[in-house]
């Protein structure tokens, strides 16, 4: 799991707007880190399935949830920039990442989700994949 969740971190920060430290590996979806600068990327595992092949195989499915997140400042503007950066993720992520294969259910996104912190209030979109490995 960890390197496919560097894999994805590296593949993230070539969105063009985002610097480096604006794609963090996060322990919680509703966990920004102080001092974060907006539009953001959260990554976070999932559990971990492993299904035992025939040949001593073993199957492991990975899943993994990418955070967008956005000040809401303005309503209208917030929430085009948000779907844009999902989009943009979902553009990063479209092909497989070495060793591993996306799931065909890979990048459902949910709706939109309001954060309330100090400094004022934050949308959260969340895509989903799931990745499939042998080991």
């Amino acid at each position: 799991m960890k390197n496919l969740l560097l894999a994805i971190q590296t593949r993230l920060q070539e969105i063009d707007g985002l610097r480096d430290a604006d794609v963090f590996l996060s322990p919680d979806r509703d966990l920004v880190p102080a001092g974060q600068k907006f539009p953001c990327i959260g990554i976070k595992d999932g559990a971990v399935d492993v299904a035992h092949l025939p040949g001593e195989v073993e199957e492991l499915t990975l899943p993994v949830e990418i955070y967008v997140y956005e000040q809401l400042i303005k309503v209208d503007t917030s929430i085009v920039s948000l779907h844009d950066l999902a989009a943009s993720v979902q553009s990063q992520l479209a092909d497989e990442i070495d060793g591993y294969v996306k799931d065909v259910d890979h990048g459902n996104e949910s709706a939109i989700m309001l954060l309330y912190r100090q400094g004022g209030m934050l949308m959260r979109k969340t895509v989903f994949y799931q990745y499939i490995k042998e080991a």
